[in-house]
């Protein structure tokens, strides 16, 4: 009987569903498929604004500021790990206790978890190159790959109207039977269960990747990161075989993948990089990226029975159509006196000296100018060395104030740098950081203002950010 009555309870909730950090691209994503299914009982809270709290706005969700929505029992929440001890998601868990109802509270991961148990799911992760290689992935799947659902990547895509997902309009009301249920526990019909593809890009800080029910996975590459996370080489190392062993069937990655130990496992793949024909994508580390998306696809296809020469056909035709993503060096604009602005989400060592050779195959006459807003202390303590290297290339570099998470500087105290610098605020570190790989710091967006505007016709200045100056930079140059 209590089993009964709690279902009825489930079927008939009232509340809203809650997405605490909604302007993150990966809970973005999520609210605007919820949305396109016909669910118009959501809300956002986000701290700050951006271009996508801009979009949810336009699609007529509403955003509040921190505490100024109260949350209630009968809400649904989803948060990002960096809200965590938001007012929101500490005073849901202690409602849904107290009130004793089910805990329909998730941090991202846990949610794609719950998502993924019921698609045959596709996983992209990375070093570099995972946002490029799923919007290529899914550009394609969703055009030749049967039964395909969704996809999510954290970039907007401009093949799919300037958002950063794909929903299959012909399956929306199967599609929302399954959220129907995730949300309600309303009837499932289990003839959906597996029955369509789902492929997502995401990060594997905090191992996050565990939590998820994976069919195949492509990894673009491999290299120390999420160091305030992962202890060394060896611990980041094993997080991936941890990531092999999981998946169902296989994990695509490249012949020189920086680790012998995962390429021994027998659901390896190992992809050698190919030529394709490409209109829109320019630049030639791509071709790696395109190399593995190839692969995956090509066996996806044979899976479905589908004939080899016609599904290399067609894979090679979208290729060749695919353009290319948002702040993924982005070209935003030429500026009255004809430089070019590109924006890129670049924030470790090796992406800046990834797009440097780019850059400079491309224009191999124009000065390189780079402006880079450092993320978290702890990237730029682990690789205090390889920053500079990576900079100095730049006919001119400037380091603009850091996009801090989950950090406080209280955790850097006992740093040798620290020590050493003797270095009392975060100020302190980036004058030192500055100094260390011979740049000018920048503390306010106007002198990043100024240099644009001082900037003539030879020049490309590309600004490397994963934090909020690409909006302000979107502001300044009038292209929102």
């Amino acid at each position: 009987m209590k089993g009964k009555f709690l279902h009825l309870c489930l079927n008939h909730m009232q509340g809203n569903i809650v997405f605490v950090g909604a302007g993150w691209s990966g809970l973005s994503n999520l609210v605007g498929i919820l949305r396109d299914l016909g669910f118009h009982n959501l809300i956002g809270i986000d701290e700050q604004d951006s271009q996508i709290t801009q979009q949810l706005k336009a699609k007529w969700i509403q955003i509040f500021k921190h505490w100024k929505y109260k949350v209630k029992s009968d809400d649904a929440v989803i948060y990002s790990a960096a809200t965590k001890e938001s007012p929101e998601v500490l005073a849901i868990k202690k409602l849904k206790e107290s009130d004793h109802k089910p805990q329909l509270v998730w941090d991202y991961f846990e949610f794609l978890w719950e998502m993924t148990k019921y698609f045959r799911s596709i996983w992209f992760t990375w070093t570099n190159g995972k946002s490029s290689s799923s919007a290529m992935g899914i550009y394609i799947a969703s055009r030749i790959l049967p039964n395909f659902w969704i996809w999510i990547v954290g970039a907007l895509v401009p093949d799919f109207g300037g958002k950063s997902y794909i929903l299959n309009e012909e399956h929306k009301n199967e599609i929302k039977n399954i959220f129907d249920y995730i949300f309600s526990w309303r009837k499932l019909d289990y003839s959906l269960i597996k029955k369509y593809y789902f492929l997502l890009e995401s990060c594997e800080y905090q191992r996050h990747f565990l939590h998820l029910n994976l069919n195949e996975a492509i990894i673009t590459s491999l290299e120390l990161e999420h160091t305030d996370y992962f202890k060394d080489w060896e611990d980041y190392q094993l997080a991936f075989l941890e990531l092999v062993w999981k998946t169902k069937n296989h994990v695509y990655c490249l012949k020189d993948l920086n680790s012998e130990k995962v390429l021994k496992s027998e659901k390896i793949k190992a992809v050698e990089k190919q030529h394709f024909d490409m209109d829109f994508v320019r630049w030639e580390h791509q071709q790696w990226n395109a190399s593995l998306v190839y692969a995956l696809l090509q066996c996806l296809l044979e899976s479905e029975w589908i004939n080899k020469d016609e599904s290399d056909s067609q894979i090679r035709k979208y290729l060749k159509w695919f353009k290319w993503i948002w702040r993924r060096m982005e070209f935003l604009k030429e500026t009255e006196k004809w430089t070019l602005i590109f924006s890129d989400y670049g924030h470790v060592s090796s992406s800046i000296d990834l797009w440097y050779k780019a850059l400079k195959e491309r224009f191999p006459d124009k000065k390189l100018i780079c402006i880079f807003q450092p993320h978290q202390m702890h990237r730029i303590l682990q690789w205090w060395n390889n920053f500079p290297t990576a900079l100095k290339q730049y006919d001119e570099s400037y380091i603009y104030d850091i996009y801090a998470a989950r950090e406080d500087i209280e955790d850097f105290a006992n740093e040798e740098i620290f020590k050493n610098l003797n270095l009392k605020s975060v100020e302190d570190l980036w004058n030192a950081f500055a100094a260390h790989c011979w740049d000018v710091y920048l503390k306010d967006f106007n002198e990043i203002e100024n240099v644009i505007k001082n900037t003539d016709w030879d020049s490309v200045i590309v600004v490397y950010s994963a934090g909020n100056i690409d909006f302000k930079l979107r502001q300044f140059l009038e292209i929102l």
